[in-house]
């Protein structure tokens, strides 16, 4: 009686476990597949409210929204990401002066494992197989205990 009432006890914690987990589980695969990175670069415009800045890593996801900010050592620029193309790693950014120099300030996220075919992917996969993982011995430890109240 005692082994199976620790069983279902001890199932009934790992599914406790596995829920509360969760979502730190998701944030450690978020922080694998992303790298905060900052480039200063120079921009030059005459004429033009925008210009296209190459930086030094992939952005995350090749998305405009992994720019998380830029600043500009020029006052009358209001800087914003606008595209992006991955091709050749280059950002426009809008909203600068007409005519003036800078150097932009950019926080961006990056992807680390863009050299890498295949583990992003695995990544990605990797909290719900533990998460699995945790409910399958769980629900098992569970079946066992009630099982043997059954019997007796």
């Amino acid at each position: 009686m005692g082994g199976a009432t620790m069983r279902i006890v001890g199932g009934l914690i790992g599914c406790m476990i596995a829920f509360v987990m969760f979502p730190m589980v998701l944030d450690g695969a978020d922080d694998i597949k992303t790298d905060a990175q900052t480039d200063v670069l120079y921009s030059s415009t005459s004429g033009s409210t925008t210009d296209d800045v190459v930086l030094t890593e992939d952005l995350y996801e090749d998305s405009v929204n992994s720019v998380s900010s830029i600043t500009s050592t020029n006052g009358s620029d209001t800087p914003t990401a606008q595209t992006y193309t991955s091709a050749t790693d280059t950002l426009t950014v809008a909203g600068l002066a007409a005519t003036g120099t800078r150097n932009l300030t950019i926080a961006y996220s990056a992807d680390p494992l863009s050299g890498y075919t295949g583990l992003s992917s695995m990544v990605n996969f990797g909290p719900l197989i533990i998460f699995l993982g945790i409910i399958v011995a769980s629900v098992s430890a569970l079946w066992s205990g009630v099982n043997d109240f059954r019997k007796g």
